[in-house]
């Protein structure tokens, strides 16, 4: 695997995994991604100076450009990138490379292809979104507690109704003094994580710019950067039900206390494009035990069926599979502190099996041992 901690913006832009995430996401990419930018966080600069490269270089409508002029631009790029770049940096510490350096390289590939109109349409996630979604509900709910965190640390705030949010940095959190009505609305700008006091009678809504996440009571992470061109939902405990803010969804979802529309559990991501308006639900890239699971799995000629029922208690999947043909193949194996998807790995190499996650359900394959 390529040292993806030590890249430059430059070598992300050219690395063919990190190009299919941005053009072309796929279940195996976003989760890839999404876990390896929870792990290290701090590269989230040079992660998105190295998107905005590549939707430069492959994305943009106007830019009509055959692959020897693509090749020359991103040369022409990069050349920008390196007269930036201080005289004393080393070709190993390029890294280091200050963010605003890249924000600059970035902009004049931007200023190359004359894209001005088409950047703001690719950043509906805005300042100016965000606080239009504020006027509205000040209109509709009156006053409201602001709470920024300009800092690098996480803030712990606590809400009217006994919830807790962990507000990372740079990221803003609006709510009503206290939560009257029927519902139990908060906006978010940037990111944090939830542990929302349980109470079904009066749903609780994190509200961004363009995505709405319902609970009942629950705990998640949301994440709505500003300038990201996505926002991503991902659940620890419980259920929630996420959608796209405005509409018809909205409306009804707001009318209703049951979760509809796409529904998280445990171990499952929502990733709503901006650029697309589509929203995909997958499976996290290692998907954890639930709380009081056993980490130990001992199989002794044990039928297919029994395996993959401990494994979806175990981890909260689903897994689809011939119960007929594949049910009743028996399997002897041993397996304690494998990922998810290694002991599946192994048990389909056993059975002469296949899987791949589709809309976050793990689909198994094969000739079946009847």
């Amino acid at each position: 695997m390529p040292d993806y901690p030590h890249f430059c913006a430059e070598e992300f832009a050219q690395d063919e995994f990190f190009v299919r995430w941005v053009l072309r996401p796929d279940a195996e990419t976003e989760a890839f991604w999404q876990q390896w930018l929870s792990t290290f966080a701090f590269r989230r600069d040079e992660v998105e100076a190295a998107r905005q490269l590549v939707l430069g270089l492959h994305q943009l409508p106007q830019a009509r450009l055959s692959s020897a002029e693509k090749m020359a631009l991103r040369q022409r790029i990069f050349e920008e990138i390196e007269t930036l770049e201080a005289p004393e940096s080393a070709a190993h510490h390029r890294w280091l490379v200050p963010t605003w350096q890249w924000a600059a390289a970035a902009s004049v590939l931007l200023m190359l292809l004359g894209v001005g109109q088409f950047w703001q349409l690719q950043q509906p996630v805005s300042v100016s979104g965000y606080r239009a979604l504020l006027a509205q509900a000040r209109r509709e709910a009156g006053t409201l507690r602001d709470i920024d965190n300009p800092t690098a640390g996480t803030r712990l705030v606590s809400l009217p109704d006994g919830s807790s949010v962990l507000l990372r940095p740079h990221s803003r959190l609006a709510f009503p003094v206290r939560f009257v009505g029927t519902t139990r609305p908060v906006y978010l700008e940037g990111s944090a994580f939830f542990e929302v006091a349980k109470n079904p009678e009066k749903p609780f809504f994190v509200n961004t710019a363009s995505l709405v996440t319902k609970v009942l009571g629950t705990s998640f992470e949301v994440q709505a950067a500003a300038k990201s061109s996505r926002v991503v939902v991902t659940v620890k405990t419980g259920r929630v039900s996420v959608y796209p803010q405005g509409g018809e969804q909205a409306q009804l979802q707001a009318r209703t206390q049951r979760l509809e529309g796409i529904v998280l559990t445990p171990n499952q991501q929502a990733t709503y494009h901006l650029a697309d308006h589509q929203l995909k639900r997958n499976l996290l890239a290692q998907p954890a035990l639930a709380g009081g699971a056993s980490a130990v799995f001992e199989y002794e000629e044990t039928p297919i069926r029994e395996v993959f029922a401990q494994l979806e208690k175990a981890y909260g999947v689903s897994i689809v599979y011939d119960k007929d043909g594949l049910g009743n193949c028996p399997l002897t194996a041993s397996f304690t502190d494998e990922p998810l998807f290694e002991k599946l790995r192994l048990i389909c190499k056993a059975t002469r099996a296949h899987y791949e996650v589709l809309d976050a359900q793990i689909v198994v394959t094969g000739p079946g041992c009847n």
